[in-house]
């Protein structure tokens, strides 16, 4: 909010010199509140010949604007802006007009925007590590759509493949074992645990296997129905953490359809295919371009995930978004320069195509890390943390690390009741806010007198308040979305060391109601942080 009312001070001012700035960066400061560097990129400026020249010319402007108390020039270039307490107190009544609409701008309005997430293979149930990814993009959405994308969210199926194909194989060699043909399993070829042996007996009772020759003969549907039934699956652990998909998407569709075998014949005429040990090869003939050679059919004539990730991207570029998102496992490095890569070789921008790549998650239990999953033997699943710790915490410390780092999720911390639990410590300052406004008589705007808020706790919750529509911005650009979970962190400490040192509810009717026109925007901005991370913001607790 003032970030982009700094932005548009200048602006104005620099059209009125026939100058624009493709961006104009601001900041918060120790020399002020804000803090823009701008005239540092100007290097030619009227008469002026240096920038610390040119910050005091657009100082003497800006001191005009009734928003700022101090308007100042420091060296080289700096231009900082300390606010006027009163006019930053005046805005809170614009909140709460706003309400559950407060941070939502519109600098996108009518883009759209594409965000692919979880896209787990249907070899198990979802595991931590998968679904970390489910917040994060979640999240990103919601705040892409906060600043006016249209947003689909995409879960891309991967049903075929190798790893798949193993899977299946795991199945019917357990089938036949449960049948009574006795198999000798080699442990490190095949998928094991406690959900294999559930998923045998399901299909046995689904498709009547009675003996080894119907499991022979059912082969195929066997393995289509294990699919379809963990995709089933771990569509309702994404449900259950509060995700739900616009279009879910299957890899096996674009083979199927020869979608997959078009994009490879397209490469081909474009020359930017070789023939290498009898299968075709992605080779871009650009210098930059000619490190991501991969195969796109092998040998036997399959194609592999890359080339139907290529055919996936060309629909989605096709559609003509303005913005793709993608949110990958670490482990996808390798695959995202080779896809960008293919991406601009068919002629689309892909500066538009925005990977993010996160990090593993390690589960512990205080000390203690936890190795593997009852169910699924070899990993921790999504669906144990979330029956164990609830939406709020799991989304909350999934999303309270940068996606670049590793996290350690403590299940312990997870359901603590106390301050060092940041999802309680939020949801808390939430459930106070309410008990307030619940205790106090209605708020009367009328009384609401802004020259009254002016203790140095009260400005800085206001300040804090005022950040939230410039912070979703930037976060729709930086897509670094764990600020927004510690900017939660940051607005409930301002609001209890506020409610620490300032009384609300006193017999001075017009402080009352200002202080509780305070509480309100506070109560607002927590609530829609809150909701664009994907946790409730409980009345009680």
């Amino acid at each position: 909010m003032i970030k982009n009312e700094i932005v548009k001070q200048i602006s104005t001012l620099l059209k009125g010199e026939n100058l624009t700035l493709e961006s104009i960066s601001v900041e918060e400061s120790s020399f002020g509140d804000y803090s823009t560097s701008f005239p540092l990129k100007l290097t030619k400026f009227k008469s002026y010949q240096t920038p610390i020249e040119v910050a005091k010319f657009f100082v003497s402007k800006l001191q005009k604007n009734t928003l700022f108390s101090e308007v100042t020039a420091t060296e080289p270039g700096f231009i900082n802006f300390k606010l006027n307490q009163k006019e930053a107190a005046k805005m809170l009544l614009e909140i709460i007009r706003q309400e559950k609409y407060y941070g939502k701008t519109s600098p996108n309005k009518n883009k759209k925007a594409r965000v692919e997430f979880v896209s787990a293979n249907p070899t198990g149930p979802l595991h931590i590590g998968n679904a970390r990814g489910g917040p994060i993009g979640d999240s990103i959405a919601s705040v892409l759509e906060k600043t006016g994308f249209q947003v689909q969210r995409e879960y891309y199926n991967n049903d075929i493949g190798t790893q798949v194909d193993i899977f299946g194989d795991s199945l019917i060699a357990l089938i036949k074992t449960k049948l009574g043909e006795k198999q000798e399993i080699v442990e490190e070829k095949t998928y094991q645990g406690e959900y294999l042996e559930e998923l045998a007996e399901k299909i046995i009772k689904k498709l009547s296997l009675t003996s080894i020759e119907t499991v022979q003969n059912k082969s195929e549907e066997i393995k289509a129905l294990a699919s379809v039934t963990l995709s089933e699956e771990i569509i309702v652990d994404c449900q259950a953490m509060g995700i739900s998909f616009d279009e879910i998407i299957k890899e096996s569709e674009f083979q199927s359809s020869g979608k997959t075998e078009k994009v490879v014949a397209k490469l081909k005429k474009k020359g930017l295919t070789k023939e290498k040990d009898s299968a075709v090869w992605f080779a871009p003939n650009d210098a930059y371009l000619k490190d991501r050679e991969s195969v796109l059919v092998r040998g036997d004539g399959r194609a592999t995930y890359f080339a139907d990730d290529i055919a996936y991207h060309e629909e989605k570029f096709e559609s003509k978004p303005d913005l793709v998102v993608n949110i990958l496992g670490s482990n996808h490095h390798g695959h995202v320069p080779r896809l960008q890569a293919a991406i601009a070789s068919l002629g689309f921008d892909a500066n538009k195509f925005k990977p993010i790549l996160y990090q593993y998650v390690r589960v512990r239990r205080g000390n203690e890390v936890v190795k593997m999953s009852k169910r699924a033997g070899n990993y921790v699943t999504a669906r144990e943390v979330l029956d164990e710790v609830g939406k709020d915490a799991f989304r909350f410390l999934l999303l309270f690390n940068s996606a670049n780092s590793h996290i350690d999720f403590d299940l312990e911390l997870a359901k603590k009741h106390k301050a060092d639990n940041p999802v309680y410590y939020v949801q808390y300052a939430h459930a106070r806010l309410s008990s307030i406004l619940k205790k106090a008589s209605p708020l009367d705007l009328d009384k609401f007198d802004p020259g009254l808020l002016t203790t140095a706790q009260e400005f800085s919750l206001i300040k804090k308040i005022l950040e939230f529509p410039d912070l979703v911005f930037e976060l729709s650009e930086s897509f670094a979305i764990h600020q927004l979970a510690h900017y939660s962190i940051s607005l409930a400490e301002l609001f209890h060391h506020f409610y620490e040192k300032d009384k609300v509810i006193s017999s001075n009717q017009e402080l009352t109601h200002s202080r509780l026109a305070l509480i309100r925007a506070t109560k607002i901005t927590l609530e829609n942080s809150l909701s664009l991370l994907g946790v409730s913001a409980p009345e009680s607790m």
